[in-house]
């Protein structure tokens, strides 16, 4: 599935606007994850608070849609599930960012979490709900993607123990 938007951010503690989110998101059945963002034009290569809050509002929402439909599966998705599929952009504008170092290629403004989160996650709600046959399809894919990951984590620690519990039963001098 495609999804883009843009939406103003949440405003501040006293009306004020803070800023502006532009998103596009693919998720793809192939190939690696690329996520590149940006506040203010500005490349952020090292990512940063924006991209938190993104991954926060996609997870969140992508569990509680299948929370809602009774799927228990879906507790079990983590953010690396989420985006491990997906090709996107994400920009982000805001006033006064604060970035990490001289070059500028991470976002830390602790603001950006929390409004990119708020105003991504409400519109991804309705993304979800607009088109539930979308939703499910989406929700079975990243489900799919955790379980492959949960399988792959269970091969790797099995020969581990296998060789614990082998090495302390042939120990040297226990014979």
């Amino acid at each position: 599935p495609l999804w883009a938007g843009e939406a103003e951010l949440p405003a501040g503690a006293n009306g004020e606007r803070t800023g502006k989110l532009e998103w596009a998101i693919a998720w793809q059945e192939a190939g690696e994850a690329d996520l590149a963002s940006y506040c203010n034009t500005v490349p952020t290569s090292q990512a940063g608070t924006h991209e938190t809050g993104f991954r926060n509002a996609l997870l969140r929402g992508l569990r509680a849609w299948g929370e809602q439909r009774g799927n228990r599966r879906a507790g079990q998705i983590t953010a690396e599930d989420v985006l491990g599929g997906m090709a996107a952009r994400l920009s982000v504008f805001i006033r006064e960012p604060q970035f990490q170092g001289q070059t500028k290629e991470k976002l830390t403004s602790p603001e950006a979490t929390r409004l990119v989160e708020t105003a991504l996650r409400d519109r991804f709600d309705h993304f979800l709900a607009g088109d539930p046959a979308t939703a499910n399809n989406l929700l079975a894919f990243v489900i799919e993607r955790s379980e492959e990951r949960l399988r792959r984590k269970e091969l790797k620690d099995t020969p581990r123990k296998s060789a614990t519990r082998a090495a302390s039963s042939t120990t040297p001098g226990t014979r």
